[in-house]
């Protein structure tokens, strides 16, 4: 009770009916205003008294609002002394560790970090007691006592006097595992956004666009700025009547979701024709949050298909026709030959010493061998002849009508020579000779592997004759070759 208290009513009560015995038969103007003085002073004490109680009434709750926030704060609250150890927790502290407070008040927290940043930890500790821990936040790893790791960084460092000692700083850690896992995803979905070749398109619960990704605003050829803040109707091509958008937002209520054919119109007023999937995503209560549609040009993938199909069908490094579709076409002109009765020729064809040139000079020359080999032996090819890389350096050309079997030879006869002049690859010098072997239909046979192999067995055979040279199948070629 304080001093002013102490000085009760009653008593100041009595000590005025004193003074007034006292003062009778004085002057009356003199004691009158003493006697003034006194009751206005009583009632000042009385104010005073008031204002005091009031004070530590405000106090008190502020402390007790003060214990509140602190023990039921979101973060998680240390104090530590210069040593590193727990002086004081809230409650977000102790569930972060996983234990009670009073089991904590005392430990180290260093038992608590990783053991390759506990010095670093410690080190941070006596950094903000003394005012030089530089960085306002660090991120630290926490292993709990159940053997999890969390990540935790420091949200915000107080210096503080902890029961006299300067020795103590109050530290507030926010756990960022969570966050930083959500900020992986959002960074991994960003890119898949980014790199995807479908068109995205996110509405809102209304279906304003609120976000588009740039397949979307290749596809479209608007600018974001130009679509955003829209209704998808922006892409109406005429094509489609009321009745078939009134079925969409039927199927986004009974089927939560909608899937088809549409037909949309570009910014420059082109109609293309996608296939369009459209997802309703809600809340937890069952209300629309959001549409995600998801879209392809049906041209591009007709496209892509296409790119695919020749990839299959054509040799990545020269361009020539592969095995795959050699033998499509040497069956087709089989068939011509057969109805118009015209002669056609295979020629198998191989380089001298390409095995040599991979040796010595590397995988990336002899590529490079093999490109430009491939741009000289085009040179020689007719229009609808059909030249082809089956592996390595072996090629394939299907001659059609040829008209005598001369025809074949002279063909040969010019990739011999287009060969003879040497190929400067990196500025090295490299020599190229080829072998030619020659079948012709239906005089050597008129199934696509027995002209294939006839004509390998005359590439064999003019290697045996010498190199750089070309020769025609015949009966006794197949004997020596067996």
């Amino acid at each position: 009770m304080s001093a002013y208290e102490n000085f009760s009513d009653s008593k100041l009560s009595n000590e005025i009916e004193i003074l007034k015995e006292k003062i009778e038969g004085a002057g009356e103007t003199v004691f009158m205003r003493m006697l003034h003085e006194l009751q206005v002073y009583q009632m000042e004490l009385e104010l005073q008294n008031r204002e005091l109680r009031e004070a530590q009434h405000e106090l008190e709750e502020t402390r007790d609002r003060y214990a509140d926030l602190y023990d039921f704060a979101p973060l998680a609250y240390f104090t530590f002394d210069s040593h590193g150890s727990i002086q004081e927790l809230n409650l977000a502290a102790a569930n972060l560790l996983g234990k009670d407070r009073l089991v904590l008040l005392g430990t180290p927290f260093v038992s608590f970090v990783a053991r390759h940043q506990r010095n670093d930890f410690l080190a941070y500790v006596r950094g903000c007691i003394t005012g030089e821990a530089g960085k306002a936040s660090v991120e630290f790893d926490l292993e709990l006592p159940d053997g999890k790791f969390v990540k935790v960084e420091t949200a915000r460092v107080v210096k503080q006097i902890l029961n006299g000692n300067t020795n103590a700083c109050r530290m507030a850690f926010i756990e960022v595992t969570e966050h930083r896992i959500a900020e992986l995803k959002l960074r991994l979905t960003s890119k898949v956004l980014e790199n995807t070749q479908e068109g995205i398109m996110l509405t809102d619960a209304q279906q304003r666009i609120i976000a588009v990704n740039p397949a979307f605003l290749k596809t479209t050829g608007y600018d974001s700025d130009e679509i955003i803040g829209y209704t998808p109707s922006k892409l109406k091509s005429g094509h489609h009547d009321e009745e078939f958008y009134r079925e969409m937002q039927a199927s986004f209520k009974e089927n939560d979701g909608w899937q088809g054919m549409i037909w949309n119109r570009r910014k420059n007023g082109e109609i293309y024709k996608e296939r369009l999937n459209i997802k309703v995503i809600r809340k937890n209560d069952g209300e629309v949050d959001c549409y995600i549609g998801i879209f392809s040009d049906i041209l591009s993938e007709t496209a892509m298909k296409t790119k695919l199909k020749e990839l299959d069908y054509y040799d990545k490094l020269t361009g020539l026709v592969n095995r795959s579709l050699l033998y499509d076409r040497l069956q087709q002109a089989l068939v011509q030959s057969r109805r118009g009765g015209a002669l056609m020729a295979v020629l198998f064809l191989d380089l001298d010493n390409f095995k040599d040139i991979r040796f010595k000079h590397g995988q990336g020359v002899a590529d490079q061998v093999l490109k430009e080999v491939a741009e000289r032996l085009t040179y020689c090819m007719r229009e609808g002849d059909t030249l082809s890389r089956l592996e390595g350096d072996e090629f394939v050309a299907i001659l059609r009508d040829i008209g005598d079997v001369a025809a074949a030879a002279q063909i040969a006869e010019r990739m011999v020579q287009v060969l003879e002049k040497p190929l400067i690859i990196d500025d090295i010098e490299l020599p190229v000779t080829i072998n030619v072997g020659i079948s012709v239909s239906p005089n050597d046979g008129e199934e696509v592997t027995v002209l294939l192999k006839n004509a390998d067995t005359a590439l064999y055979y003019a290697k045996g004759q010498g190199r750089n040279n070309y020769q025609y199948f015949a009966a006794t070629m197949n004997n020596q070759s067996l």
